[in-house]
């Protein structure tokens, strides 16, 4: 089976210089970038939103750098980041927001759905009103969004770049319920990208990537 990411040779002056990376369905990395400009950058790269100066990057057999406009859309729903300071839209409810990605592609929410995203909500330490707009939230209230919004879509990658901005009780949290989803026989790939070398309890990456050395250097853990 190929890799679902792979970084073939990546370079981009000033971030990352022939990064070689392969990652299978159900593996967990973890990318530790200079601060926190690279790590946005990074996921930019990732996501296809901005290019490398040479290299490739593949996701699911596909180049990025070879698609249109239109197809590097479609592509994205297989994969979903949470952001350090993701955007919710201002006008929909905490619950809509969560819940918008299944109702445009599905046409509704199941009920197992639905206790699923309230329940992962409740073990991340949410407290706030999901039956109000999400104007009120606060920062890590927004991150714990976002999260539930990325799982209950079922992305085939899920880029995790908010960890840094969590308290260490929230952070815990989040990391207990990635490890949850990370042991599920249809997990999808998750790549951890940190400003710092925070440390994962339970979770153990398969493999780390460390960009602030030059060529990168990469650790195979499993």
């Amino acid at each position: 089976m190929p890799p679902l990411l792979e970084l073939k040779d990546l370079t981009l002056n000033g971030l990352v210089e022939h990064l070689n990376l392969e990652l299978e369905s159900g593996m967990f990395a973890q990318i530790c970038a200079a601060g926190e400009h690279d790590r946005d950058l990074m996921v930019k790269l990732i996501t296809g939103e901005l290019h490398p100066q040479s290299g490739s990057l593949i996701f699911g057999e596909q180049s990025l750098q070879e698609l249109n406009r239109e197809q590097l859309l479609k592509l994205r729903c297989e994969i979903a980041v949470i952001e350090a300071r993701p955007v919710l839209i201002s006008n929909l409810k905490v619950w809509e927001n969560i819940t918008l990605p299944l109702i445009y592609h599905g046409g509704s929410v199941s009920a197992e759905t639905a206790t699923m995203a309230t329940g992962m909500l409740e073990k991340l330490g949410y407290r706030g009103n999901i039956w109000a707009l999400p104007g009120h939230l606060k920062p890590a209230e927004k991150i714990m969004t976002a999260f539930v919004r990325a799982v209950v879509s079922s992305p085939r990658l899920i880029i995790y770049a908010c960890l840094d901005e969590l308290a260490p009780n929230y952070r815990e949290a989040m990391l207990n319920q990635i490890f949850e989803l990370h042991n599920k026989s249809d997990a999808p790939v998750a790549l951890l990208i940190t400003a710092t070398e925070l440390q994962q309890g339970l979770l153990k990456p398969d493999i780390i990537c460390n960009l602030k050395n030059n060529p990168p250097t990469i650790k195979r853990l499993t």
